[in-house]
């Protein structure tokens, strides 16, 4: 994108956010608490578009405080899983898995809260349990394209290459943004070195380079896979 592009983007999106603003007070002056609540939401979504993460968090508390007082459990919970969200964006790993757990409990088999909280407990160092948690939402919706690409590197970063490599196939058959992306391809190249494609393993590797050259996982990944093919034993 050219800046040219970047700038006419930024204007679209602050004017966005001086009209969900502007709707907000009128939702607030006329006492329509559910529409204010839902114009914080729409503010928090526009917030977090311009970088924004400490506005788009007071956004969803507020939004999240009108739907307790109007007992809408389920957007209470929704509010949640996107506090989740940006806890995880922000690496607050346990408070992540803290407030998706909670979403979770306010919406059973909510997909998004629950792959929320698989990738908060990977990034917090529980990799089985994550695995465990990509299982379910698996379960509930098999494709799930999040879910997959998470299970698939937990799987790839815990040695299981063979499942690992099922997982991430079947999600780069979906559109991903490129920092998933290049973590779903160092990951397959992690799993197809575990296998002994040396040459596949280079290429998917590369791929991710070009998508995102100083990814840290990428780093550790083709630490990884340097060492796989210089002769260590792999497991399928």
């Amino acid at each position: 994108m050219s800046a040219a592009d970047r700038d006419a983007v930024s204007t679209e999106v602050e004017t966005a956010r001086a009209g969900a603003a502007r709707v907000a007070r009128e939702r607030e002056a006329a006492g329509d608490w559910r529409g204010l609540a839902d114009a914080r939401r729409r503010q928090a979504d526009l917030a977090r578009s311009a970088g924004d993460l400490d506005q788009a968090e007071d956004h969803l508390r507020a939004a999240r405080s009108l739907y307790i007082m109007l007992d809408d459990g389920y957007w209470a919970a929704r509010v949640l899983a996107s506090l989740a969200e940006i806890r995880l964006s922000r690496g607050d790993y346990q408070k992540a898995a803290e407030l998706s757990n909670q979403a979770a409990d306010g919406i059973p088999g909510d997909t998004d809260a629950l792959t929320t909280l698989a990738y908060a407990e990977w990034q917090a160092g529980s990799p089985a349990d994550a695995e465990m948690t990509f299982s379910l939402v698996l379960h509930w919706d098999a494709d799930t394209v999040g879910a997959l690409a998470g299970r698939g590197q937990v799987r790839a970063d815990l040695g299981s290459y063979s499942l690992a490599l099922d997982d991430l196939d079947r999600a780069l058959k979906f559109p991903l943004d490129p920092d998933a992306e290049a973590d779903v391809h160092s990951a397959r190249a992690l799993a197809l070195a575990g296998l002994g494609r040396a040459a596949d393993a280079q290429s998917d590797l590369a791929e991710s380079l070009r998508l995102r050259p100083g990814r840290p996982r990428t780093k550790r990944r083709a630490d990884r896979i340097a060492t796989l093919l210089t002769g260590a034993p792999s497991r399928g």
